[in-house]
């Protein structure tokens, strides 16, 4: 079984709701009104053409965003944990078994980096494991290729155990109108939000296609087609992923490819490092045998 990351950010088309943390996303105000304002969000976002077009080519997807409602759900493990660490404090009526109280856990989680670490860590890995069970679940039906949807890819570590990652991606001068055209907020506004994510052209580093959603929506139909069938898993390899041997060669295989690969991430910031270091080494190699270039 082949699977995909799907990722992007917002108002990039591909997720409406792409937050840094799951956190960030559980106790954002887009969270509390995402039922009733989800039509109009992926209508302005087109999330519904990239994913309804991996659905109509028979594609299951994971969509993580849902996941992260589910793990704080009153019956889900994490929820327990989250209670332990923060206390009743932080569920409506301060009452176990009550939902969780979203604005509270924010205003505790948000103004304090150390809990709000604490709160990833136990929601991230419970995010995971729901990936992981549900791709478990698709492995043994037997589905050949699923796509997992996915904000966090980068920042919950995700891309590394996904075969080729797809991001969406927009300039951030079609983000930042999508945006004030879709939620009436002022130019600042906006900003902050695109702002607080990783840029778009940063996650696209970590691509293996890229989905450009510049123009109208049949072009991006058939962007998201073109870039589904460049993905599709050789028949072959379908078949051997059966065994649980290959399997295991298979996963292990894409994780060391992933590895060797590298993080653009942490190259980036090592050749940031050895850019901004390098003025110094020189004019410590040069001190005492000619003067700097632009001295005169």
């Amino acid at each position: 079984m082949k699977v995909i990351g799907l990722t992007g950010g917002i108002a990039s088309g591909k997720s409406a709701r792409c937050l840094q943390t799951v956190a960030q996303w559980i106790t954002s105000r887009q969270y509390l009104l995402a039922n009733e304002q989800q039509q109009k969000s992926v209508r302005a976002c087109r999330k519904s053409t990239v994913v309804s077009t991996i659905l109509t080519l028979g594609i299951p997807v994971i969509d993580c965003d849902k996941l992260a409602r589910i793990v704080v759900e009153p019956t889900h493990p994490a929820y327990h944990k989250l209670v332990k660490h923060f206390g009743t404090v932080i569920l409506m009526n301060q009452e176990m078994g009550q939902p969780l109280d979203r604005y509270k856990f924010g205003s505790i989680i948000f103004p304090d980096p150390a809990q709000r670490r604490v709160a990833n860590s136990i929601i991230h890995p419970a995010v995971r494991d729901e990936i992981l069970k549900r791709l478990f679940k698709y492995w043994i039906k037997g589905t050949s290729l699923v796509v997992v949807d996915v904000p966090l890819l980068l920042e919950g570590e995700l891309w590394r155990i996904v075969s080729e990652v797809i991001v969406v991606y927009c300039s951030p001068e079609v983000q930042l109108a999508r945006i004030l055209t879709r939620d009436a907020l002022s130019e600042e506004d906006a900003l902050a939000r695109i702002n607080a994510q990783t840029p778009l052209i940063e996650k696209v580093e970590y691509a293996d296609h890229v989905i450009y959603n510049t123009s109208d929506l049949k072009t991006l139909e058939q962007s998201t087609l073109k870039v589904m069938a460049a993905v599709k898993p050789n028949p072959i390899w379908t078949v051997l992923a059966y065994f649980p041997p290959f399997t295991i060669l298979l996963a292990g295989w894409v994780m060391a490819k992933r590895h060797f690969k590298g993080d653009p991430r942490k190259k980036r910031a090592n050749a940031t490092q050895k850019k901004d270091s390098k003025p110094h080494t020189d004019s410590e190699s040069a001190s005492g045998s000619k003067a700097p270039a632009h001295s005169s």
